[in-house]
Protein backbone atom coordinates (compact mmCIF):
# COMPACT_ATOMS: atom_id res chain seq x y z
CA UNK A 1 0.00 0.00 0.00
CA UNK A 2 1.30 3.45 -0.88
CA UNK A 3 1.34 5.84 2.07
CA UNK A 4 3.34 8.49 0.26
CA UNK A 5 1.18 11.36 1.55
CA UNK A 6 1.89 10.30 5.12
CA UNK A 7 5.65 10.12 4.70
CA UNK A 8 7.61 12.77 6.55
CA UNK A 9 10.06 14.92 4.64
CA UNK A 10 10.47 18.27 2.97
CA UNK A 11 7.54 19.55 0.99
CA UNK A 12 8.20 19.77 -2.74
CA UNK A 13 8.76 23.15 -4.32
CA UNK A 14 6.00 23.73 -6.89
CA UNK A 15 7.27 25.28 -10.12
CA UNK A 16 5.73 26.78 -13.26
CA UNK A 17 7.99 26.99 -16.34
CA UNK A 18 7.31 29.86 -18.77
CA UNK A 19 9.17 29.71 -22.09
CA UNK A 20 7.93 30.27 -25.65
CA UNK A 21 9.97 27.35 -27.06
CA UNK A 22 8.29 23.96 -26.73
CA UNK A 23 11.58 22.05 -26.62
CA UNK A 24 12.90 24.34 -23.89
CA UNK A 25 9.76 23.81 -21.81
CA UNK A 26 10.02 20.04 -22.21
CA UNK A 27 13.74 19.97 -21.38
CA UNK A 28 13.27 22.13 -18.28
CA UNK A 29 10.32 20.05 -17.12
CA UNK A 30 12.25 16.80 -17.46
CA UNK A 31 15.35 18.25 -15.81
CA UNK A 32 13.47 19.69 -12.82
CA UNK A 33 11.12 16.78 -12.25
CA UNK A 34 14.14 14.51 -11.87
CA UNK A 35 14.88 16.35 -8.63
CA UNK A 36 13.15 14.84 -5.58
CA UNK A 37 12.37 18.24 -4.06
CA UNK A 38 10.83 19.86 -7.16
CA UNK A 39 7.43 19.38 -8.82
CA UNK A 40 6.60 21.11 -12.11
CA UNK A 41 2.89 21.89 -11.79
CA UNK A 42 2.43 23.77 -15.07
CA UNK A 43 3.98 25.38 -18.13
CA UNK A 44 3.26 28.50 -20.14
CA UNK A 45 4.30 29.70 -23.59
CA UNK A 46 3.40 33.41 -23.45
CA UNK A 47 2.94 36.30 -21.01
CA UNK A 48 -0.80 35.99 -20.53
CA UNK A 49 -0.63 32.23 -20.05
CA UNK A 50 2.16 32.61 -17.47
CA UNK A 51 0.06 35.00 -15.40
CA UNK A 52 -2.99 32.75 -15.76
CA UNK A 53 -1.07 29.63 -14.69
CA UNK A 54 0.21 31.36 -11.56
CA UNK A 55 -3.31 32.49 -10.68
CA UNK A 56 -4.63 28.94 -11.14
CA UNK A 57 -1.79 26.93 -9.62
CA UNK A 58 -0.18 29.21 -6.98
CA UNK A 59 3.36 27.87 -7.51
CA UNK A 60 6.28 28.61 -5.20
CA UNK A 61 8.57 29.57 -8.08
CA UNK A 62 8.15 30.61 -11.72
CA UNK A 63 11.09 30.03 -14.08
CA UNK A 64 10.46 32.92 -16.48
CA UNK A 65 12.02 33.49 -19.90
CA UNK A 66 12.42 37.14 -20.87
CA UNK A 67 11.52 37.01 -24.56
CA UNK A 68 8.11 35.52 -25.36
CA UNK A 69 4.85 36.53 -27.04
CA UNK A 70 2.32 38.68 -25.21
CA UNK A 71 -0.34 36.11 -26.09
CA UNK A 72 -0.79 33.05 -28.29
CA UNK A 73 -0.27 33.92 -31.95
CA UNK A 74 1.34 37.27 -31.20
CA UNK A 75 4.95 38.17 -32.12
CA UNK A 76 7.72 37.76 -29.56
CA UNK A 77 8.22 40.77 -27.28
CA UNK A 78 11.66 41.47 -25.81
CA UNK A 79 10.30 42.33 -22.37
CA UNK A 80 7.18 40.15 -22.06
CA UNK A 81 8.77 38.08 -19.30
CA UNK A 82 9.68 41.22 -17.34
CA UNK A 83 6.13 42.51 -17.66
CA UNK A 84 4.75 39.14 -16.55
CA UNK A 85 7.13 39.13 -13.57
CA UNK A 86 5.90 42.56 -12.47
CA UNK A 87 2.27 41.44 -12.69
CA UNK A 88 2.86 38.14 -10.89
CA UNK A 89 4.75 39.83 -8.05
CA UNK A 90 1.93 42.37 -7.67
CA UNK A 91 -0.89 39.82 -7.73
CA UNK A 92 0.82 36.88 -6.00
CA UNK A 93 3.54 38.20 -3.67
CA UNK A 94 4.33 34.77 -2.21
CA UNK A 95 5.35 33.41 -5.63
CA UNK A 96 9.05 33.95 -6.40
CA UNK A 97 10.14 34.60 -9.99
CA UNK A 98 13.48 33.36 -11.32
CA UNK A 99 14.24 35.05 -14.64
CA UNK A 100 15.98 32.61 -16.97
CA UNK A 101 17.34 34.23 -20.10
CA UNK A 102 19.79 33.94 -22.97
CA UNK A 103 20.92 37.49 -22.27
CA UNK A 104 22.91 39.18 -19.50
CA UNK A 105 22.53 42.77 -20.74
CA UNK A 106 22.47 45.23 -17.85
CA UNK A 107 19.17 46.94 -18.79
CA UNK A 108 17.33 43.60 -18.88
CA UNK A 109 18.80 42.48 -15.58
CA UNK A 110 18.00 45.81 -13.96
CA UNK A 111 14.45 45.63 -15.30
CA UNK A 112 14.04 42.14 -13.84
CA UNK A 113 15.21 43.39 -10.44
CA UNK A 114 12.88 46.37 -10.53
CA UNK A 115 10.02 44.06 -11.50
CA UNK A 116 10.63 42.07 -8.32
CA UNK A 117 12.43 38.96 -9.59
CA UNK A 118 14.25 36.99 -6.91
CA UNK A 119 16.91 35.77 -9.29
CA UNK A 120 18.42 36.04 -12.74
CA UNK A 121 20.25 33.17 -14.40
CA UNK A 122 21.68 32.99 -17.89
CA UNK A 123 20.71 29.82 -19.73
CA UNK A 124 24.30 29.47 -20.92
CA UNK A 125 25.53 29.37 -17.28
CA UNK A 126 23.09 26.69 -16.23
CA UNK A 127 23.85 23.13 -15.32
CA UNK A 128 21.32 20.65 -13.97
CA UNK A 129 22.40 20.66 -10.34
CA UNK A 130 22.88 24.42 -10.27
CA UNK A 131 19.42 25.26 -11.62
CA UNK A 132 17.68 22.95 -9.15
CA UNK A 133 19.70 24.41 -6.27
CA UNK A 134 18.89 27.96 -7.35
CA UNK A 135 15.17 27.17 -7.52
CA UNK A 136 15.25 25.70 -4.01
CA UNK A 137 17.17 28.71 -2.68
CA UNK A 138 14.79 31.19 -4.36
CA UNK A 139 11.81 29.26 -2.97
CA UNK A 140 13.23 29.77 0.54
CA UNK A 141 13.07 33.53 0.00
CA UNK A 142 16.74 34.21 -0.70
CA UNK A 143 17.92 36.10 -3.77
CA UNK A 144 20.21 34.55 -6.36
CA UNK A 145 21.96 36.36 -9.13
CA UNK A 146 24.36 34.93 -11.69
CA UNK A 147 25.31 36.86 -14.79
CA UNK A 148 28.99 37.22 -14.02
CA UNK A 149 29.28 40.97 -13.53
CA UNK A 150 30.26 42.39 -10.15
CA UNK A 151 28.42 45.65 -10.78
CA UNK A 152 25.10 43.94 -11.51
CA UNK A 153 25.57 41.62 -8.54
CA UNK A 154 25.96 44.67 -6.28
CA UNK A 155 22.80 46.17 -7.76
CA UNK A 156 20.94 42.93 -7.16
CA UNK A 157 22.16 42.69 -3.58
CA UNK A 158 21.09 46.28 -2.92
CA UNK A 159 17.68 45.71 -4.48
CA UNK A 160 16.87 42.62 -2.46
CA UNK A 161 18.56 43.25 0.88
CA UNK A 162 17.70 46.93 1.32
CA UNK A 163 14.79 45.94 3.56
CA UNK A 164 17.13 43.74 5.60
CA UNK A 165 20.06 46.13 5.82
CA UNK A 166 19.72 46.17 9.59
CA UNK A 167 20.39 42.41 9.53
CA UNK A 168 24.01 41.91 10.58
CA UNK A 169 25.00 45.53 9.72
CA UNK A 170 28.67 44.79 10.42
CA UNK A 171 28.83 42.77 7.18
CA UNK A 172 29.51 44.24 3.76
CA UNK A 173 26.85 43.63 1.07
CA UNK A 174 29.15 41.02 -0.53
CA UNK A 175 29.59 39.20 2.79
CA UNK A 176 25.87 39.38 3.50
CA UNK A 177 25.11 37.90 0.08
CA UNK A 178 27.31 34.87 0.79
CA UNK A 179 26.08 34.43 4.37
CA UNK A 180 22.47 34.78 3.16
CA UNK A 181 22.94 31.83 0.81
CA UNK A 182 24.91 29.78 3.35
CA UNK A 183 22.03 30.17 5.81
CA UNK A 184 19.32 28.90 3.46
CA UNK A 185 17.67 25.56 4.32
CA UNK A 186 19.57 23.85 1.48
CA UNK A 187 22.87 24.61 3.31
CA UNK A 188 24.92 24.85 0.10
CA UNK A 189 28.67 24.23 0.18
CA UNK A 190 31.20 26.95 -0.65
CA UNK A 191 31.60 25.38 -4.09
CA UNK A 192 27.85 25.52 -4.71
CA UNK A 193 27.64 29.13 -3.47
CA UNK A 194 30.54 30.03 -5.77
CA UNK A 195 28.75 28.46 -8.75
CA UNK A 196 25.50 30.26 -7.96
CA UNK A 197 27.17 33.67 -7.61
CA UNK A 198 29.70 33.22 -10.39
CA UNK A 199 32.68 33.88 -8.09
CA UNK A 200 35.69 31.84 -6.98
CA UNK A 201 35.33 29.22 -4.23
CA UNK A 202 38.18 30.89 -2.33
CA UNK A 203 36.32 34.22 -2.46
CA UNK A 204 33.34 32.55 -0.80
CA UNK A 205 35.60 31.03 1.86
CA UNK A 206 37.21 34.42 2.52
CA UNK A 207 33.84 36.14 2.91
CA UNK A 208 32.61 33.42 5.26
CA UNK A 209 35.76 33.78 7.37
CA UNK A 210 35.54 37.58 7.41
CA UNK A 211 31.89 37.37 8.49
CA UNK A 212 32.76 34.92 11.28
CA UNK A 213 35.51 37.23 12.58
CA UNK A 214 33.24 40.29 12.52
CA UNK A 215 30.39 38.48 14.30
CA UNK A 216 32.50 36.44 16.69
CA UNK A 217 31.13 33.16 15.29
CA UNK A 218 33.34 30.26 16.37
CA UNK A 219 32.43 28.15 13.33
CA UNK A 220 30.18 28.02 10.26
CA UNK A 221 27.29 26.56 12.26
CA UNK A 222 27.39 29.49 14.68
CA UNK A 223 27.53 31.93 11.76
CA UNK A 224 24.44 30.36 10.20
CA UNK A 225 22.63 30.48 13.55
CA UNK A 226 23.41 34.21 13.85
CA UNK A 227 22.32 34.82 10.25
CA UNK A 228 18.98 33.03 10.64
CA UNK A 229 18.28 34.81 13.91
CA UNK A 230 18.83 38.09 12.04
CA UNK A 231 16.36 37.12 9.33
CA UNK A 232 18.74 35.96 6.62
CA UNK A 233 18.52 32.65 4.80
CA UNK A 234 15.05 31.85 6.07
CA UNK A 235 13.53 35.13 4.93
CA UNK A 236 10.09 35.07 3.26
Amino acid sequence: MDHHDDEPGPQKVRVVVADDQALARLALRMLLEAHPRIQVVGVASDRQEAIRRVSELHPDVVVMDVRMPEADGRPIADDAGISATREIVRMHPTTKVLVHSDWDEDPLVSAAMRAGAYGYLRKADRDEDQLALIILIVASGASVFNVGTDRMRRLFDAAHTAHRRSALPALTPAEREVVNLAATPEAPSNQEIAAVLGIAKQTVANRILDARIKLGAVDRKALITFARAAGLGMHH
